[in-house]
C-alpha cells in the first residue's frame, strides 16, 4: 500500500472533513491541516509556501484543497485591492506547490465560492483547476458545470459523500392528526440558499393550511437578516427565525421536531444539509437541480425551483398521511446509508494514489 501524506486546506467546522479524514487515517495514511502554524491568519498564509517546502522534505506530497475562503484577507470588503493581493498570493501558493512537485487535489464542493473571495473568482477558479492534478466531485454534473465557466478539469473522480452522524438514530417522522406540518430550514443562511424563497412560498400557502416553519442557522449577512425578519413578520406566527449557529448537540433535537426539511437552493453543487436531513429519515424538499439528479425520486421531493412550485409542494405535503411521511423518510435514510465514509475514503485515496 502506498502511504499518502496529505495537507488539507483550509480547516472548516463542516463535519465533512473529519468524517472523511477519520477513515483516511484509519486506513494508515496521514492528514494534517495546513496554514495553522500561528494564531495569525495572515501570517499563516504568508508562511504557507515555506511550510509546504519544509514538509515536502518529509514526504508530504499532496495538497488537498477544499475551499478557497481561507485566502480571503481581513478588510477586503472595505479595501478591494486586498482581493487582488489575495488572488495573487493564491496563484503564488499554487505555483510554489507545483515547483515542489506537490500534487494538488481539489474537491469541488461548489463551482464558484458562495461569497466573493478574490477580485475575479472565475479566473481564480480556472487557475485552481489548471493547477490541479485531480478534481474530486460529489456529483456527475459537476465537471460540465465547471466546463461552463472555462474550468474543465483534466482528471476527475466521483467520490460522493457518506452519511452524516447527527440524526442517524432518530425515529421515523411522526405527525399526529391535527398537528401543523412542521417545516425546517437548517444550515448556514446565505443568498444562494434561497431562504427568502421559502418564506415567500409560505405567504402563498392559504392561511387555513396548518404549517409551521422554523429557519435555523447562522446568517452572516446583516442585510439578508433584515429582509428575513421583514418576511417572517408578514408570515405571522407561521414562521420563527433562529439566526444563529446551531450547536452540534442541538441538531438532532431540532431535526426531531421537523416533519419536512426544505432546502430551496438557487444554485448548488452538493449539500451536506440534504444528506443530514435524509439520514435523519425526514422528508426532504429540493429544487430540481443537476446536483440532485442522481437521488432516487422516491427518496426526496423535487419541485421546479420557483416560489410558486415550492408553495404547491408545501400544500401537497401538508395533505400527506403520517404513513406516507414516514415511508418517504425511511427511503431517504436507506438511500444515504447505501454509502459509507469508509467507501468514500477508499475512492478518494485510490484516485490520489493514481496521480502519485
Amino acid at each position: 500500500m502506498l502511504l499518502v501524506k496529505i495537507h488539507a486546506l483550509p480547516r472548516d467546522p463542516n463535519p465533512y472533513q473529519e468524517l472523511l479524514y477519520r477513515e483516511v487515517r484509519r486506513a494508515g495514511h496521514h492528514v494534517r491541516y495546513a496554514a495553522r502554524l500561528t494564531p495569525s491568519h495572515a501570517l499563516n498564509l504568508l508562511l504557507l509556501p515555506l511550510e509546504l517546502a519544509v514538509y515536502r522534505t518529509k514526504g508530504w506530497r499532496v495538497l488537498h484543497v477544499h475551499w478557497v475562503f481561507g485566502f480571503k484577507l481581513p478588510g477586503s470588503e472595505r479595501f478591494p485591492w486586498l482581493r487582488r493581493a489575495a488572488q495573487a498570493w493564491f496563484a503564488t501558493v499554487l505555483a510554489v506547490s507545483r515547483l515542489l512537485r506537490i500534487r494538488i487535489v481539489w474537491t469541488a464542493h461548489n463551482v464558484l465560492p458562495h461569497d466573493r473571495v478574490f477580485h475575479d473568482d472565475v479566473a481564480a477558479r480556472r487557475r485552481l483547476v489548471r493547477a490541479s492534478d485531480l478534481v474530486l466531485v460529489h456529483s456527475a454534473a459537476t465537471p460540465s458545470a465547471l466546463a461552463q465557466i472555462g474550468a474543465a478539469p483534466r482528471r476527475t473522480a466521483l467520490v460522493g459523500m457518506g452519511p452524516f452522524e447527527p440524526g442517524a438514530n432518530l425515529p421515523p417522522v411522526e405527525r399526529a392528526e391535527g398537528d401543523a406540518l412542521a417545516v425546517l430550514f437548517f444550515g448556514l443562511i446565505v443568498e444562494y440558499k434561497g431562504v427568502e424563497d421559502l418564506l415567500e412560498a409560505v405567504l402563498q400557502v392559504p392561511s387555513g393550511t396548518p404549517i409551521q416553519v422554523m429557519v435555523a442557522g447562522r446568517c452572516p449577512d446583516s442585510e439578508l437578516q433584515r429582509r428575513l425578519h421583514v418576511l417572517a413578520g408578514r408570515c405571522g406566527d407561521r414562521v420563527s427565525l433562529r439566526l444563529e449557529r446551531i450547536p452540534e448537540n442541538e441538531i438532532e433535537p431540532l431535526m426531531a421536531k421537523a416533519n419536512v426539511v426544505v432546502l430551496p437552493f438557487r444554485r448548488v453543487t452538493s449539500s451536506s444539509s440534504a444528506l443530514l436531513a435524509m439520514g435523519s429519515a425526514r422528508v426532504v424538499v429540493l429544487p430540481d437541480l443537476p446536483a440532485f439528479a442522481e437521488l432516487p425520486r422516491d427518496a426526496v421531493v423535487l419541485y421546479d425551483g420557483s416560489i410558486d412550485g415550492l408553495a404547491r409542494v408545501l400544500r401537497e405535503i401538508e395533505r400527506w398521511t403520517p404513513a406516507r411521511l414516514a415511508q418517504v423518510g425511511a427511503v431517504a435514510r436507506q438511500c444515504v446509508r447505501e454509502s459509507s465514509w469508509a467507501e468514500v475514503s477508499q475512492r478518494t485515496i485510490t484516485a490520489i494514489e493514481e496521480v502519485l
